[in-house]
């Protein structure tokens, strides 16, 4: 089921009046696992199977890497090839028989295996990439090996995280889920605050704007402004639909006594490359930092194997070009395997380097003097909506088309659509904007005020009735719902 469907307003009571009535930890998470196995067996009653599998595999090899510390290379590599194995088949099954297995052998043998069609199941990825930084974690000795199989299948199947992040470290969930959990009434209250609110952000601002945007990007032949406001557009619905999930996510869990990592600090505040993907993901783009990028940055065999051409001996920026090139190939390749993504993390790649390059050569009182955000965070913003543009068109020569359209060109028709697109960006960015306002400035002045309580349940009624009132013109599923 979905957090922004009738069912889930139906199955989360239960499950918090069931877990809170327990009372002891241990049948807690016990309770909290069968609710996690509904929840995502609601879906398709084949699902659990595959995350069960998933989750026992890391439970196994993290064991067998601490019985037998001698073979752990051996054992890690194991489990992270069927892992990624795993995950491959099931996310590029589809293009692999599309586009490679025709050139291997022909057409008609060709439909016939592609009639198998894998589908990919909602989640795969994020669990598997939870599960995943256990057994590496155990591997290096940064973690230890957990042996109640309860403790540690909850935490690789637990339903707020489970089909759409945050992706959870061991080391944050393992030891609350560990602990002994008692009911706070000032958290529930504040995880139900942030749950409406990731609700409101989805269903009453996301789901809003969704078919104008998908309608600017199928429209054959758009004009400049109709193309870039169509992706300002999707830039706004893209934050308001993945935020939200992880504030419902983040609101649902913490009611129950368990607190999962922010994922998003208002991203299209940032003034750098760098300082963007420590605001938007955060919990995916530390995932890539730590698991991929460091590795890339100081393992020999990929000095050995990704040679970097024209630059002589090993240099510190040289190699960080590279780890980053790698990570975000990486991350575009788990986006989707069309061109559209792989273009994407190219591009991140080269301004993330550009970016290094240029502040390398800055004075430093430049770098310290605070006033430069009010240029490069508008400088910044335009670098995101290129990015946009690219991860949401599918197609290489449309997006290139695009590049070339006139700023001035048009017909009024057009104009006319572009500013209502207009009107619409400006409608779902104000809450947002309001939002930063709140958070930064008035909270702090205004939360132990007398009449801080009732303004705050008139705001959370706003945003039910606004919620139950929105009208959804599909089936509203969440953008990274697909990832």
């Amino acid at each position: 089921m979905s957090f922004v469907d009738t069912d889930f307003l139906l199955f989360f009571p239960v499950v918090f009046i069931g877990y809170w009535l327990l009372q002891k930890r241990r049948w807690q998470n016990i309770f909290l696992l069968l609710a996690s196995q509904v929840f995502y067996g609601w879906f398709d009653l084949r699902l659990p199977l595959l995350l069960l599998a998933v989750t026992g595999m890391n439970y196994g090899a993290a064991i067998l890497v601490d019985r037998h510390p001698e073979q752990k290379g051996r054992i890690l590599a194991a489990a992270v090839l069927l892992s990624v194995v795993n995950l491959c088949t099931f996310k590029y099954f589809g293009w692999f028989a599309a586009e490679i297995i025709p050139k291997l052998v022909g057409p008609e043998e060709a439909g016939r295996i592609a009639a198998l069609h894998v589908a990919l199941p909602l989640g795969l990825s994020f669990y598997t990439f939870h599960n995943l930084a256990y057994t590496i974690d155990v591997a290096r000795g940064r973690l230890r090996v957990r042996h109640d199989p309860v403790d540690y299948f909850l935490y690789g199947s637990y339903f707020p995280q489970l089909v759409a992040g945050p992706v959870e470290r061991p080391q944050n969930v393992l030891p609350q889920l560990e602990s002994e959990r008692y009911f706070d009434w000032s958290r529930v209250t504040s995880g139900m605050g942030l749950a409406l609110w990731g609700g409101f952000k989805k269903v009453a601002l996301a789901d809003a704007i969704s078919p104008y945007v998908d309608l600017m990007f199928l429209h054959q032949d758009p004009s400049w402004a109709m193309v870039w406001t169509g992706v300002l557009g999707f830039t706004i619905q893209a934050v308001t639909d993945f935020s939200g999930y992880t504030d419902i996510a983040r609101g649902t869990s913490r009611m129950l006594g368990i607190e999962l990592m922010d994922n998003f600090a208002h991203p299209y505040l940032a003034a750098t490359p760098m300082e963007f993907w420590t605001r938007w993901h955060i919990s995916f783009s530390t995932w890539l930092r730590d698991y991929v990028y460091m590795p890339a940055c100081f393992s020999d065999s990929v000095r050995d194997w990704v040679t970097i051409p024209f630059t002589g001996e090993w240099s510190p920026f040289w190699n960080t070009a590279r780890a980053l090139a790698i990570t975000m190939l990486v991350s575009g390749i788990w986006h989707g395997s069309t061109a559209n993504f792989i273009l994407w993390g190219a591009y991140y790649a080269v301004i993330g380097t550009a970016y290094a390059a240029v502040v390398a050569k800055l004075p430093k009182k430049w770098k310290k003097d605070g006033r430069w955000r009010y240029l490069t965070v508008p400088v910044m913003f335009g670098f995101t909506l290129f990015g946009m543009h690219i991860f949401r068109q599918p197609s290489v020569p449309v997006l290139l088309r695009h590049l070339t359209l006139n700023p001035l060109g048009g017909t009024p028709e057009q104009w006319t659509v572009s500013a209502s697109m207009l009107g619409l960006c400006a409608y779902a960015a104000l809450p947002l904007g309001l939002a930063i306002v709140y958070e930064r400035f008035l909270a702090p002045r205004v939360k132990d005020a007398v009449w801080f309580l009732p303004v705050r349940t008139t705001v959370w009624a706003v945003f039910a009735v606004a919620i139950f009132s929105s009208v959804r013109t599909s089936s509203g599923d969440f953008i990274y719902f697909q990832f």
